[in-house]
């Protein structure tokens, strides 16, 4: 369920990492600024975020989630409809679905080290943003630190790169990429 990538989200929001885990660089250079440019399977497995270069920026939205609309452990007023950013701090913008909804904003790359930095990553979750930033450990995964004030703050998730397809009967929309060597 969506849920799960939130409540996912949530947690490498909330995990403690050592000054070593810090996004430390393992020898694995991008190609260039528009590496990040795809679409990536969250770790939680129920949602594709696909990013893209918007201006000078990177950002990234929800293209797919396992489940877009709310089961019955939602309860009764909830089952059957669209799943939607319900927790969002502005009471206007609770009923847009969280399909489409972009959560990642504001990347840019730093040819210096090789990531993405400067950016905003919002939790549907708990209507919160935290800063971020993103490194690619491999061409077909991606590491997105989240964090509040300094980078030491917080958490890591790890994403894996996917290419959009129709799906077959009862199958994903997607297929993996391959691994990393």
């Amino acid at each position: 369920m969506f849920q799960r990538f939130c409540l996912s989200l949530l947690g490498f929001l909330l995990l403690w990492s050592g000054v070593g885990q810090v996004l430390a660089h393992d020898g694995y250079v991008p190609s260039g600024p528009s590496a990040i440019v795809g679409d990536w399977l969250v770790e939680s497995r129920d949602a594709v975020i696909r990013i893209e270069q918007v201006g000078d920026e990177y950002q990234g939205y929800i293209l797919w989630q396992l489940h877009d609309t709310y089961g019955p452990e939602d309860g009764p007023e909830l089952n059957g409809k669209i799943v939607t950013d319900r927790h969002n701090p502005d009471p206007a913008l609770r009923s847009q679905p969280l399909t489409g909804l972009r959560l990642l904003k504001g990347l840019s790359y730093d040819a210096s080290n090789g990531k993405w930095v400067g950016g905003r990553v919002y939790n549907s979750d708990n209507g919160r943003t935290y800063n971020c930033l993103v490194r690619l450990l491999g061409p077909s995964r991606l590491q997105l630190r989240g964090y509040i004030g300094i980078s030491l703050i917080g958490g890591n998730t790890v994403w894996s790169r996917v290419t959009m397809r129709t799906p077959v009967s009862g199958g994903l929309p997607f297929v993996m990429a391959a691994p990393d060597k």
